[in-house]
């Protein structure tokens, strides 16, 4: 039933996409705000993978709206925590998985850009905005090749900011 009341709307287009990129983020400031005083950051890594799926919904014009989700590995640190004479070691993984209402503006049909806000769940909600351009190699009438550089912009405790390039397979209904 719903797949059908979809259909009815016109469902444009599904992009599956897979990115690797790199986070910029604070790690010092982000322990001096997150941690106890005196902790520091001793290591960390803020390469980023994600993986998503935006459904785009048809329309006339230049713009088209839709909606994505995501799982985005954001980066990871560790810290020394001294407690007492001693120090307590910690590490942290960061990734969050987010929803974006969104819209595209396409000029061609081999060129988009698109801009949403961001509702990221990572222990907690961090509201953020996507903006990512996106060129589109044709494969067939229905196929083509999506590449995306996409800037997601996170406003958590310190700003933080994965920059991606994005590839995958878009499939047009």
């Amino acid at each position: 039933m719903l797949g059908g009341w979809l259909i009815a709307i016109g469902q444009n287009s599904l992009d599956l996409t897979l990115g690797v990129g790199y986070t910029g983020v604070d790690i010092e400031g982000l322990v001096e705000k997150d941690e106890v005083t005196g902790t520091v950051a001793t290591d960390w890594g803020q390469l980023n993978i994600g993986v998503s799926g935006q459904y785009i919904l048809n329309s006339d014009r230049t713009l088209s709206y839709g909606a994505e989700l995501m799982y985005h590995y954001l980066y990871w640190y560790s810290v020394r925590i001294p407690y007492g004479s001693s120090n307590i070691y910690r590490d942290y993984s960061v990734g969050a998985f987010r929803i974006t209402p969104m819209i595209r503006y396409s000029p061609g049909h081999t060129f988009a850009l698109d801009f949403g806000p961001e509702f990221n769940f990572s222990g907690g909600f961090i509201f953020g905005v996507l903006l990512s351009a996106n060129y589109y190699i044709p494969i067939s009438d229905n196929l083509s090749v999506p590449l995306k550089f996409r800037l997601d912009f996170l406003f958590d405790q310190v700003i933080t900011v994965p920059v991606s390039l994005n590839a995958g397979v878009r499939i047009n209904m």
